[in-house]
């Protein structure tokens, strides 16, 4: 039985991403630094837990992986955790242990937009961290998946703003014409796994994205328009959502920074949707909303 090794398997991809590869017959390891955060995927079968911790030997972990997954990203910055430490330090050394293992497939989910010249460090780092996994994975069976936004039943994007819009009154818009293309988590899911074995897909980097572009206030629209509520929206001014964003770094959760802000002034969006070559058809947003109307 093959073994996967998968980092950020207790996040919104990742716990998707789990949940299907346990209908295959490979055996599990999900690296997490908070296993309460994983609970809900205890009772999958043939998953094993290893907690991330600043002494684990991750390399002793790791041995005996055949599959390497990392899913691992942060939006936003806190102490201890910065967008270098997360997404480029960490995956090179991760890198570096596959190489030195010999670890047969290396699968890394990175972004829409990552280059070393991008506005935002965010998308600076991911870039770093493609480069990393190019150079200490050479000689390795590697693949890059660069995403738009992902949505889905767990996601912390369009359920945000769902949320918000089925409460507020009033829903003001940051970067209103900012472009992106989402992508369905089942989707994105398949594509990984059905790639697994792809000899076609080795040392190549592919940009997904779903069927259609949206402007980020057509998205907030669009989902107030499913909701089948009225809510006042409001696009806000390159000026005014700087100095908005910067009043809500001041808050104890972030919702969204200047760093994010500077990300949104890319479109993410792509000239040529890799996703088609390994799906004939992709599930729009729109008919997603509707759907999930339908289910409330």
């Amino acid at each position: 039985m093959r073994i996967i090794s998968i980092f950020g398997g207790s996040g919104f991809i990742g716990s998707e991403l789990v949940s299907e590869l346990a209908k295959n017959e490979f055996e599990i390891r999900l690296f997490t630094r908070n296993k309460i955060k994983a609970n809900h995927l205890k009772i999958i079968p043939r998953l094993k837990f290893i907690q991330l911790t600043d002494d684990l030997n991750i390399k002793e972990k790791l041995s005996g992986s055949d599959i390497i997954i990392d899913l691992v990203g942060i939006l936003h910055e806190k102490t201890g955790m910065s967008f270098e430490d997360i997404h480029s330090i960490r995956l090179k050394k991760i890198a570096r242990i596959a190489r030195e293992l010999g670890v047969k497939r290396f699968i890394h989910i990175g972004a829409l937009g990552a280059s070393m010249n991008a506005p935002s460090k965010y998308l600076q780092s991911k870039a770093k961290a493609e480069e990393h996994i190019k150079i200490e994975c050479s000689n390795l069976a590697w693949t890059i998946y660069k995403p738009s936004i992902v949505f889905g039943e767990n996601d912390k994007f369009i359920n945000l703003f769902h949320n918000l819009i089925s409460f507020l009154p009033v829903i003001a818009v940051v970067s209103p014409y900012a472009k992106f293309q989402p992508i369905w988590v089942n989707d994105l899911v398949e594509i990984i796994i059905d790639s697994i074995d792809d000899k076609k897909t080795y040392q190549k980097t592919y940009n997904l994205a779903g069927p259609n572009r949206y402007s980020f206030i057509d998205i907030i629209k669009l989902i107030n328009h499913h909701i089948n509520k009225r809510t006042f929206i409001i696009p806000l001014s390159k000026k005014i959502s700087y100095l908005l964003v910067w009043f809500m770094e001041l808050l104890p959760i972030n919702i969204i920074t200047r760093d994010n802000l500077k990300s949104m002034a890319l479109d993410n969006t792509v000239a040529i949707n890799d996703a088609y070559q390994f799906k004939s058809s992709l599930m729009d947003l729109s008919s997603y909303l509707s759907s999930k109307n339908k289910k409330i």
